[in-house]
């Protein structure tokens, strides 16, 4: 085994001198790898790689490793650089931001198999941690992957900020921020306007998350953001820059309440979503679903048997337009004949304002099977001697047609989804929680930016868990598989809320527990549809929560204290050969080689060992935890040469580790 063993190696190895084992100095020189490979023990480095792409694509811009923002410049284009004053939005912790993005994650997510529903069938998933490091550990699995992101930040409001990212570790800040571990001085902050930086701390919050969300959407997904006027201002133009102002898909204004006597000058009753797309070339024109409530459709006897259709008035009245194109007669079934009426058409008497057909004579011609011409008692058009018809003309609008032309688009004022029904929705769950958004809500969105079967929804600001509920009752409704990733923070519920004495300790808490109910209820009234096994969607989720890694992770501090360092060593060594559920150790690097948390496991005994195979969209990787592994069981799992196989590097002998690595990708850990 050949190793490379730089500074920081060459550091451990002199202070920890001879009393590391082969194990432990395995474990020390996994941070450099061998020639057969390790496994990464962190998140990949964002900001390396879109380096890397840069330098691939201008080498000359590249002095001594680093970037020659000159020639950069001179490579592009001077001219768009060019100096002086410019459009620009900054603000205090702006750089802060941009390297929360992009500082690798050492951490990982344990599967919580008691606090899961159907753990092994479904694709739906749970997350309880800080959505940061979750949006960057999920960033190479599902990368390009989501249809849509839906998330309810925190508005800003003043309250105790529960998200205050630590930058030197934010892993180690999620734990003790959740109890987790111990430190004194660990509390929220209040973020007052006082504070002089009310704005900056929220942006600095929400930037990375927002940065990392946009790249697990495909190229036709959309992301819708809730908010209100604190902050509405300054997210459109963060996500502006995130996204691209190109790829503004427009604000629309939320009814919240009906009724509402507070404020000072204003009542507030409404917020706002934000929405962009991931790129304006692909994503697929809005449409709102024909609700049949709404209209009164007629069954077609015709050439269309069975289909349904509206009757809409064809004239079009308080438009002046002296066009004979949509000025002409129809020919009614008496023989008579009806125009619009308007002042080119003198009639012998007064007549109710100007207008024009909606269809030119060429499309009523085209399409005469759509029109049907009734009898009335009165009606806006004049027959051939100007006096008031008794006749008016409709033109079919078939159901079918308007959901396939998207012609119904959704408005920017939605009316329909107030506050109180989510209220309402909880109530009826027994789930104390306050000022819940109504499933109604998100189905409404699932709808609109037509989410499909199969697709997947994310919400990184779960709260009482609104989106899975919309995502599950959308599946239940039209048979479709459509599946939701939710992350929360466990932030303590407060001491005298009712909530707590629900015994409901955290928010996380609550939202997992809403959604099992809300499973029980669809199970429920498919029982009571008699309907079979067959017909009942994916109804469960797999929790996880964020864990500290099972792998060695270099980490810089530990260099001050040569005790803790051997310890960390030593630990790391020795720790993932007892995993007494491997289970965690699986997941982790399912993660680390791209693979989704819905993928297909399967545990296999072949030969002496215990093997994973992994499966998903056709790709495949193999893992054994065993503490030694037997030449004969590799063989006969029959992996390809192509294919990867992830074991303890303590379980191969250097002589096994040359033979079985002609026969598939051998990668330690």
């Amino acid at each position: 085994m050949v190793n490379e063993i730089n500074e920081e190696n060459e550091y451990i190895i002199k202070i920890c001198g001879a009393t590391l084992d082969r194990g432990a100095r395995s474990a020390l020189l996994s941070k450099t790898g061998d020639a057969m490979g390790k496994v990464l023990g962190e998140t990949p480095n964002l900001a390396k790689e879109r380096l890397q792409t840069l330098k691939s694509l201008f080498p000359e811009a590249f002095s001594e490793g680093k970037i020659d923002p000159k020639k950069l410049r001179e490579l592009i284009d001077a001219s768009e650089f060019a100096e002086g004053e410019r459009y620009s939005f900054s603000w205090a912790g702006r750089s802060k931001a941009i390297s929360l993005r992009d500082k690798p994650s050492r951490a990982t997510l344990a599967p919580s198999r008691k606090e899961s529903v159907e753990f092994d069938k479904t694709g739906n998933v749970f997350i309880e941690g800080d959505n940061l490091e979750a949006l960057k550990i999920l960033q190479k699995s599902y990368e390009g992957k989501l249809k849509m992101v839906y998330i309810d930040p925190p508005y800003n409001t003043g309250n105790d900020f529960v998200y205050p990212d630590d930058f030197s570790d934010p892993l180690k800040n999620y734990l003790v921020q959740t109890g987790q571990t111990n430190a004194e001085g660990a509390k929220t902050s209040t973020n007052t306007e006082r504070s002089g930086r009310y704005h900056s701390n929220w942006l600095t919050m929400m930037y990375p998350r927002l940065a990392l969300a946009r790249n697990l959407l495909r190229e036709d997904g959309v992301i819708f953001v809730s908010i209100d006027d604190n902050e509405v201002h300054d997210l459109r133009m963060i996500m502006n820059e995130i996204f691209g102002e190109e790829n503004f898909l427009g604000i629309a204004c939320r009814v919240a309440k009906k009724t509402n006597n507070k404020g000072d000058f204003y009542a507030p009753c409404f917020d706002y979503l934000v929405t962009f797309c991931r790129d304006i070339h692909n994503v697929v024109e809005f449409a709102e679903e024909v609700n049949e409530e709404n209209y009164t459709y007629i069954e077609e006897s015709g050439p269309r048997k069975g289909e349904k259709y509206q009757l809409i008035r064809l004239y079009m009245s308080n438009i002046k337009n002296e066009n004979p194109e949509q000025r002409f007669y129809i020919e009614c079934p008496n023989g008579s004949k009806v125009i619009p009426p308007g002042s080119t058409f003198p009639p012998t008497r007064p007549v109710w304002g100007d207008g024009i057909w909606r269809w030119t004579r060429t499309k009523c011609e085209k399409e005469k099977d759509k029109i049907v011409i009734r009898k009335v008692r009165s009606s806006n058009l004049v027959d051939e001697n100007g006096e008031p018809a008794k006749w008016n003309v409709y033109a079919k609008t078939y159901k079918s047609d308007v959901e396939e032309n998207a012609s119904l688009k959704p408005r920017q004022l939605i009316e329909d989804f107030i506050n109180e029904l989510g209220t309402e929705e909880l109530r009826r769950l027994e789930i104390p929680f306050d000022y819940p958004k109504p499933s109604a809500l998100v189905k409404y969105l699932l709808k609109i930016c037509r989410v499909n079967s199969n697709d997947i929804v994310l919400d990184f600001f779960a709260g009482s868990g609104t989106t899975a509920h919309a995502v599950l009752a959308q599946n239940a409704e039209d048979g479709g598989n459509r599946k939701f990733i939710l992350v929360q923070l466990p932030e303590q519920t407060p001491e005298d809320s009712e909530a707590r004495k629900a015994g409901y300790k955290t928010i996380a808490d609550i939202c997992k527990e809403r959604v099992r109910r809300a499973i029980k209820k669809i199970k429920d009234e498919k029982k009571q549809a008699k309907l079979g096994k067959k017909d009942e969607p994916d109804l469960g989720f797999k929790t996880f929560k964020l864990s500290k890694s099972n792998c060695f992770v270099w980490d810089d501090d530990l260099k001050k204290d040569e005790h803790t360092l051997l310890k960390h060593i030593e630990d790391a060594a020795h720790g993932a050969a007892k995993v007494e559920d491997k289970e965690f150790l699986l997941y982790e690097l399912m993660l680390r080689e791209g693979f989704r948390l819905d993928s297909k496991v399967e545990q296999l005994k072949i030969g002496k060992n215990i093997f994973y195979k992994v499966g998903d969209e056709g790709h495949e990787l193999w893992l054994c935890f065993d503490g030694k592994i037997d030449d004969d069981s590799v063989e006969k799992t029959g992996i390809a040469k192509d294919t990867k196989l992830v074991v303890f590097d303590s379980a191969l002998t250097d002589t096994q580790k040359a033979n079985l690595g002609r026969k598939a990708r051998i990668e330690t850990v």
